[in-house]
Formats: structure tokens, C-alpha cells, sequence
């Protein structure tokens, strides 16, 4: 409840999406709540792995940073969950491109236009692996250069640490929102 409190207070969403969006942060942020981050991380790695592009991971770790706590001592457990979760997602999907040989017509199911694609592999082309970290901090293109750098030759530790070091970014500025948010309008 507290999630949909604060939306309602800040109005950012029409009703009809603020109600969807509203229900899922507060169902992520309660399955937080009761089954610890392990959760978090399992959504995290989905969204990594563009399986779970569906799910609203801001949304879930935004209420869950409200729901346990914004002091150092519970955010780092919650940040370091949707981190690690994120990078073990994308590492999954470049372990399957790369060494099992998964073809790019079989990721229909993930939602990933040709056209995106492609894009993303012009711009891997030219940028290389800072272009996964910078991916990485976007919330629109995140894991977007998983695929063009697991077809590439571009080692798998190398893609570790930039996909790690974008999502921590990434992870951060989201914190950052949930501090605001709490100091701004306290529950």
C-alpha cells in the first residue's frame, strides 16, 4: 500500500496504469517482504536475461527500498540483490548466445525487434564494451548489447565487469529516487 500511496500523492500515471503499476510494485515489494531477496534477484536476472522485460523491476525495487528500509544497512542487501541478479541474467543470455549457440530468430519470444537488433550491433561495432556499461544505465535499453557482445569476441569476464558496473550505476540512481521519494513524502 505504501507504493500506491505515493503514486497517488505524486500523480505521475493515468488511473488505469497507475492502479497496474501500483499492483505490481506492491506485489514485488510484498514477495520481498516475505520471501527475502532472493526475489528480487530471480526478477532481476529475468529482466537480464530479456525474458522478464514484462516485469516492472523499477517499479518493484523502488517500493521494496521503501518497504525495508533506506538506511545503508538495508538498502546494500537490496542493491546488491537486483545488481548481481541483473548481471547473472545477462550473463545467461550471453552464455546461450555464445556457447550454446542460440540463434538470434530464437529470441522472438524475448520481444526483440530485428530493427533493435541490428542497432544495437551497429553501435557494439562501433563502441565496444563501454557500450554495454552505458546500455546498461538506460532504462529502455538495458541488456540491449548482450547479444552483439556475445557474438563478439570480446571476452566473457570483460562483459562481467561493464554489464556489473552499468546495473550498479543503474541500480544506484534508482536508490537514489526510493531516498527521495521517502524523505519527500514520509508513510
Amino acid at each position: 500500500m505504501v507504493y500506491s500511496t505515493i503514486l497517488q500523492k505524486i500523480h505521475i500515471l493515468p488511473d488505469s496504469r497507475q492502479d497496474m503499476l501500483s499492483l505490481a510494485a506492491e506485489l514485488g515489494a510484498d514477495f520481498v517482504v516475505r520471501y527475502g531477496l532472493g526475489v528480487l534477484f530471480i526478477v532481476f536476472a529475468l529482466e537480464g536475461a530479456l525474458v522478464g522485460k514484462l516485469i516492472p523491476t523499477r517499479a518493484i525495487l523502488i517500493a521494496s527500498v521503501l518497504v525495508v528500509g533506506t538506511s545503508l544497512f538495508e538498502l546494500l542487501p537490496v542493491a546488491t540483490a537486483a545488481i548481481l541478479g541483473a548481471t547473472a541474467g545477462q550473463l545467461l543470455l550471453f552464455g546461450l548466445v555464445r556457447y550454446a549457440g542460440m540463434a538470434y530468430d530464437s529470441l522472438a519470444t524475448t520481444g526483440i525487434k530485428e530493427r533493435h537488433l541490428r542497432r544495437a550491433e551497429r553501435w557494439f561495432d562501433r563502441w565496444g564494451l563501454p557500450a554495454v556499461a552505458v546500455s546498461n544505465i538506460l532504462p529502455v535499453a538495458r541488456g540491449s548489447m548482450t547479444i552483439p557482445a556475445a557474438a563478439s569476441r570480446q571476452s566473457t569476464v570483460g562483459f562481467s565487469v561493464v554489464s556489473l558496473a552499468g546495473t550498479a550505476v543503474y541500480v544506484g540512481a534508482l536508490v537514489a529516487v526510493a531516498e527521495g521519494i521517502a524523505i519527500a513524502l514520509p508513510i
